[in-house]
């Protein structure tokens, strides 16, 4: 019998792939290193709110943010996606917190 050992990240990482559940985790954990993502001064005024169907909710803390993001959506969510290794943000939503 052949085993196929996997760790608990791979495990978790395979199961986002196929679960809504776990991708809303996978998705909300990126808040952690938001920095590392978006950069050092989007990440002063910005964060991670909420992940459901595709629709990232993002916070930002004035108009200002909220319109320079939208201007860089696009490429937000090719970052995005390119951290996570899969096609799970389609859409972002920002709103002023």
């Amino acid at each position: 019998m052949k085993w196929n050992h996997q760790t608990i990240g791979q495990i978790f990482d395979n199961l986002s792939l196929h679960s809504g559940l776990f991708r809303k985790i996978k998705v909300l954990e990126l808040d952690n290193n938001w920095a590392d993502i978006v950069g050092e001064s989007i990440s002063k005024h910005s964060s991670i709110a909420d992940y459901s169907e595709g629709i990232l909710t993002i916070d930002v803390d004035e108009g200002l943010w909220l319109h320079e993001l939208k201007l860089r959506e696009a490429g937000l969510i090719s970052k995005i996606n390119c951290e996570l290794g899969a096609i799970a943000v389609k859409r972002i939503r920002f709103r002023i917190k």
